[in-house]
């Protein structure tokens, strides 16, 4: 791969973007257990909020974790909320958006509820 393509990968401009990683300890090294991510909409002082688990470390509380942390740093960069997709038939990931206290919107297309989800005050 070219090194100027790579470095889309590998450069993040965190203006506009932001990507965390949820690493375990096993045995006598790091292993990435998931990853979570938002890419700010400048438009709408919101992001489109998107994470992963790996199959081994689901229902042990990082996906809540990783957007907690991204809730956290999307509040203090002063954005109002998420959007994401997501499958209607994904149901772990729906609840979780809704534990976190969100204000959802949701409206279903095809076989994906496109969500807007607005941070509550405190």
């Amino acid at each position: 791969m070219h090194h100027e393509r790579l470095q889309k990968f590998v450069v993040i401009d965190y203006t506009k973007e932001m990507v965390i990683l949820a690493a375990v300890q096993k045995d006598d090294k790091e292993e990435i257990a998931g990853m979570g991510q938002y890419f700010v909409d400048e438009n709408t002082h919101t992001a489109e909020v998107a994470f992963v688990v790996r199959d081994d470390y689901q229902k042990q509380g990082i996906g809540a974790e990783l957007l907690s942390y991204l809730t956290y740093l999307a509040k203090r960069k002063g954005l109002h909320g998420f959007t994401a997709s997501v499958l209607m038939d994904n149901k772990p990931m729906l609840q979780l958006f809704e534990k976190m206290g969100f204000v959802i919107e949701q409206t279903p297309e095809a076989n994906v509820y496109e969500l807007k989800m607005s941070f509550r005050e405190k």
